[in-house]
């Protein structure tokens, strides 16, 4: 479907943007105005976002303590929902809901194989499991495997620099993820994927914060060589939304905040590490 009116009228965005620009909360709220019901079912998997750090929260906070994130597509009490059925071995899971978060939260409660500290890391996987398998828009998968990807090299580069085991760290199931998980050398990773070297560049930056403003900035340099010849389509607007996510990501972060981020991975990575080898 053409969305010529709706992208014509938005904003140019850069990537060390300044300017006051919507959140992705209002973009999504004039959004779901036009879209194509076909189009709103693409959309609503990107959001799926906000739900897992809604149902990551709930689970580690409780119903009273939780952060509910309003751009998310099921309200609090549908997360709330969805934990209280499973966990009360209640088989009639709403087919509404992707099914992915039924199993997530399934071994949650009944499958200890993991410390608590790797289950935003099993949620994840799931999630990029659904995206790759669930999803007919090539544009939708090939974005969700190139993020897949970078967090699965730079987990395990980073992991191997301090000395720990990181198979519990790659999330998903790709070639990327399967060759990771099976080899201690990156020697003919280059076979899957054509930047690696990259990413090894990244990898070696200490700062947290700059090495984060490489990422995005590939990850912007990417979208907008995808989408160079989408010019009114679906993808341009999911192109959109993501380089919002990314201007919106920056705004919360500072240099001191990153490097305390830094120090808490590095201190769970660890921890996590002790707790599966007793």
């Amino acid at each position: 479907m053409n969305y010529y009116a709706f992208i014509s009228g938005l904003p140019e965005l850069s990537f060390d943007e300044q300017k006051k620009v919507f959140s992705t909360h209002e973009f999504k709220e004039e959004l779901f105005k036009i879209l194509s019901w076909k189009d709103k079912r693409v959309m609503r998997k990107l959001y799926l976002k906000y739900d897992n750090d809604n149902l990551m929260s709930y689970l580690k906070y409780g119903e009273e303590d939780m952060v509910f994130n309003e751009k998310a597509n099921y309200t609090r009490e549908e997360i709330i929902g969805m934990v209280e059925n499973v966990k009360n071995e209640d088989d009639k899971w709403n087919n509404k809901y992707p099914e992915y978060l039924h199993f997530f939260i399934h071994d949650y409660f009944y499958f200890e194989k993991d410390p608590k500290e790797f289950w935003e890391d099993h949620l994840s996987g799931h999630y990029y499991n659904f995206l790759l398998t669930k999803t007919i828009n090539l544009f939708l998968k090939r974005w969700s495997e190139l993020n897949m990807n970078i967090r699965n090299i730079l987990t395990t580069l980073s992991a191997r620099r301090i000395g720990i085991d990181y198979d519990h760290f790659i999330v998903g199931n790709n070639e990327v993820a399967d060759f990771l998980r099976t080899t201690q050398h990156p020697v003919g990773i280059t076979e899957c994927i054509d930047y690696y070297e990259r990413l090894r560049e990244m990898d070696e930056i200490h700062d947290l914060l700059d090495k984060e403003h490489e990422i995005d900035l590939f990850l912007w340099k990417w979208l907008d060589e995808y989408t160079f010849f989408h010019y009114f389509d679906v993808e341009k607007i999911m192109a959109y939304l993501f380089k919002l996510q990314i201007i919106e990501r920056w705004k919360l972060l500072d240099h001191e905040k990153g490097n305390e981020i830094f120090r808490n991975i590095v201190h769970n990575l660890k921890s996590s590490i002790k707790l599966l080898n007793k």
